[in-house]
């Protein structure tokens, strides 16, 4: 989702998805509930429940980090203004200046399950700016594949876009800056054929 912030800096353009944001979030939430149930078993060994001052000193501060880290989850997103793009993640935020980057890749993800987009800067470095895995259809994974393809396609391409009508057509490193795509699962590329 990509909408103008109505306050401040008239040209920031926000991309935050408030599925995803629900998602870092219940999961945070979920490991938490999961994790702290164990205070309230009883102990295989002694037979005997845990008194509450044996386990509130460490549930209390953990519960306030864990509700700092989902109140930061639902604030998790990326902001491009004139100036650059700022990546805002759960734990800390990193700017990167347009100046900075020579522009947006689309790759595989480690796992190979779906694809990242990720931002190029001059000196080479890759960041990656948001990772696209579908979970469903649950049993077809080149279908599952193909459609975190077409969504990190669809996101590469949006803000690529975004970077050129700031940087302008001149300053954007002209075919450098031409947005890189991996090919979908099962495509081989015509330097591969060639290799052969």
């Amino acid at each position: 989702m990509s909408t103008s912030d109505p306050g401040g800096d008239a040209s920031r353009q926000v991309y935050a998805s408030r599925a995803r944001q629900w998602l870092l979030s219940g999961g945070l939430l979920a490991v938490y509930l999961a994790t702290v149930s164990f205070c309230w078993q009883v102990d295989p060994d002694t037979g005997q429940k845990p008194s509450a001052g044996d386990y509130l000193p460490i549930v209390i501060p953990g519960t306030i980090a864990l509700l700092y880290l989902v109140w930061r989850a639902r604030r998790a997103r990326i902001e491009t203004t004139d100036r650059g793009i700022d990546l805002i993640r759960v734990v800390g935020h990193e700017f990167f200046p347009w100046s900075d980057i020579r522009g947006f890749e689309v790759l595989p993800s480690p796992s190979r399950r779906g694809y990242t987009v990720r931002l190029r800067q001059h000196n080479e470095t890759l960041v990656i700016v948001r990772s696209e895995v579908n979970l469903r259809p649950l049993r077809d994974l080149p279908e599952r594949q193909r459609l975190a393809h077409e969504r990190a396609i669809a996101f590469c391409d949006q803000l690529e876009a975004d970077r050129l009508a700031r940087v302008g057509p001149d300053r954007g490193d002209g075919a450098d800056s031409a947005t890189a795509r991996a090919p979908a699962s099962g495509a081989s590329s015509s330097a591969d054929a060639g290799a052969a």
